[in-house]
């Protein structure tokens, strides 16, 4: 894990540790990858729920295992389960739910909840 991982806000590191920012977005990656391929034309994925425990810190430069395992299907939802682990330790776990949606009505939604005009 490199340095851009470190825990971060408003770009300034905070720890030289694996950050919660990329620890969501490492989760989002790993989850959106095993749905992907299920996807159908106009379909699309967005993140619903996430749940995360962060237990441990984890130094910059560390190798971690992240493991997403397949806990819920239903029509609309695909809910994965997080384990993060360490040196043999578990250092972090949760959950992360996507709900599929059609692609035009969820930019048809986002769009119509816009405040500012677009030039």
């Amino acid at each position: 894990m490199g340095p851009d991982m470190s825990a971060r806000i408003d770009g300034r590191e905070m720890h030289p540790v694996y950050g919660t920012g990329a620890l969501v977005a490492d989760i989002e990656r790993i989850c959106r990858g095993i749905l992907e391929p299920h996807l159908e034309d106009g379909e699309e994925a967005v993140g619903a729920r996430l749940e995360i425990l962060h237990r441990a810190p984890v130094p910059i430069g560390e190798t971690i295992a992240l493991t997403a395992t397949v806990a819920t299907v239903g029509p609309l939802t695909l809910v994965c389960e997080i384990l993060v682990r360490h040196g043999g330790s578990n250092v972090a776990r949760g959950s992360f739910e996507q709900r599929l949606v059609r692609q035009d009505d969820f930019l048809a939604e986002a769009a119509a909840r816009r405040t500012v005009p677009t030039a």
